[in-house]
């Protein structure tokens, strides 16, 4: 079960960095992006990240 869990928490945090990724693309085609967008997306790359990583076992 700790496996399912861990992969879980992978594909969240992978599915985060996609997003992350996209919004970047953006931002950079179209300057109207606004900057709360993207430090949502940060927050939730780093929460996404914090997640997996106690899940392996990196405090």
């Amino acid at each position: 079960m700790a496996k399912d869990l861990k992969d879980t928490k992978l594909e969240a945090h992978l599915e985060a960095i996609e997003k992350h990724k996209a919004l970047l693309e953006k931002l950079h085609l179209n300057g109207n992006t606004h900057l709360d967008e993207v430090g949502e997306s940060i927050e939730q790359l780093t929460l996404t990240l914090e997640e997996y990583l106690k899940i392996i076992g990196i405090p």
